[in-house]
């Protein structure tokens, strides 16, 4: 018997709603590593993809019981819902193999429970001019909840791929769940709770001061969530003088259809250059979409470029020079040290005073940037004058602040 296919009719973004189970709406990852921003949109699209079918089997490529028993989806039609700009696959496939290791753990009113989220991975590749195709299928006990659940939130595909963070992703679907209640209150959580929640660290993992958590993941977070049908307000509960347990209240918004933000597109090819330095895939991912992505091609660009050039020594920790030169924006002094040369050759036409005057504001400039690094910074730009300059290397490790090495540290960075 022929195998059933389903209608493939692309539905516009904005109209693409599922149901999501409350019981995995604020998950915490018990074993198998993070659950990262490009790991919670694929569970989503496939999520939305397995409530469209009537049951699994429909357009297996083979009528191999094993496939009957799976769902399936092109890996195109994956790329486009999750919001990839990339044909190239690999990462859609890695992250579907991370999505099958993780094991999260949920409680709430109704109890406490231990899940996988996929079961089970499949990828076909497409020949003679077929699709690559994706089977999945979920553990048994789940699928029916998943598939039609009794307590769900409504979430819509098109604002959870415009987000851009694991903590909007993860505080927007915590906060779509409490929005039609009558208090407009999420649950009371300690904050160390909230910090699994939204990060997707496993459960024990070493958690930052509060004051950390705050800056660099709930304010960035809320800002974000604040774009989308909802608006949201962090209720901080203290015990004494120690935080204890955050809240958050959600207001519904109506918005326009030229209002709606536009997907957040995830640069595929990026985030591998960024793990080819060797950087973690869940840390490149972060380092996405923390920073422009202009930004982001240049400093890597540059570390590439370093990386390749025979005439230094090795480099051999590219990933923490990589970190480096995004803290010390190296692309964007390299980019300035261009400018300048190029106003001092525009000055040397008017005198030399004029140039002379232009040098040293110049290197006091550079010198003041160098100061402001950390420690770890300053110490891999000293390391790499000391490769380039042997000449000074006596006195750049004996007296690495005096005068004439920040001088001639300075001179050296502007002179690229």
């Amino acid at each position: 018997m022929a195998t059933k296919k389903r209608d493939t009719s692309v539905t516009p973004l904005d109209h693409q709603e599922f149901r999501k189970a409350n019981e995995i709406i604020a998950p915490r990852v018990a074993r198998g590593g993070t659950l990262s921003l490009l790991g919670r949109k694929i569970f989503n699209v496939l999520l939305y993809h397995m409530q469209r079918m009537e049951y699994p089997g429909i357009d297996s490529p083979e009528e191999d019981p094993v496939y009957k028993s799976l769902y399936w989806l092109s890996l195109s039609e994956l790329a486009r819902d999750s919001a990839f700009n990339s044909e190239d696959t690999g990462l859609l496939k890695e992250t579907l193999l991370k999505l099958q290791d993780i094991k999260i753990i949920t409680d709430d009113e109704k109890g406490f429970s231990s899940d996988v989220l996929v079961a089970s991975v499949k990828i076909i590749p497409g020949k003679r001019g077929k699709k690559t195709m994706l089977g999945w299928g979920m553990h048994p006990a789940t699928e029916a909840i998943l598939r039609s659940p009794m307590f769900y939130t409504r979430l819509s595909i098109y604002y959870l791929t415009s987000l851009r963070t694991t903590a909007g992703m993860a505080l927007y679907e915590s906060c779509k769940r409490y929005a039609t209640n009558p208090g407009k209150l999420t649950r009371r959580e300690p904050w160390e709770w909230w910090f699994e929640v939204l990060t997707g660290q496993p459960v024990g993992n070493e958690k930052p001061e509060f004051k950390y958590f705050k800056r660099d993941v709930l304010k960035p977070a809320i800002e974000e969530v604040n774009t989308t049908d909802i608006r949201v307000e962090l209720m901080v509960h203290k015990n004494g003088r120690k935080i204890a347990d955050l809240q958050f209240k959600i207001e519904r918004v109506v918005q326009n259809a030229s209002e709606l933000p536009a997907p957040a597109i995830v640069d595929t090819v990026l985030i591998s250059r960024i793990t080819a330095l060797g950087i973690l895939q869940k840390d490149a991912e972060d380092i996405f979409t923390a920073h422009d992505e202009s930004f982001l091609k240049a400093t890597l660009d540059l570390v590439e470029a370093r990386a390749a050039d025979q005439n230094l020594t090795v480099l051999v920790n590219p990933a923490a020079f990589f970190r480096t030169a995004l803290r010390g924006k190296f692309s964007e002094t390299k980019n300035k040290k261009a400018s300048a040369r190029a106003g001092l050759v525009e000055k040397s036409t008017e005198g030399v005073p004029s140039a002379e005057t232009a040098v040293n504001k110049a290197r006091k400039a550079m010198i003041k940037q160098i100061e402001g690094m950390s420690s770890e910074e300053k110490n891999m730009l000293l390391a790499r004058f000391i490769d380039s300059n042997p000449a000074l290397a006596h006195y750049a490790i004996k007296s690495p602040n005096s005068r004439i090495v920040r001088e001639a540290l300075a001179e050296w960075m502007l002179r690229g």
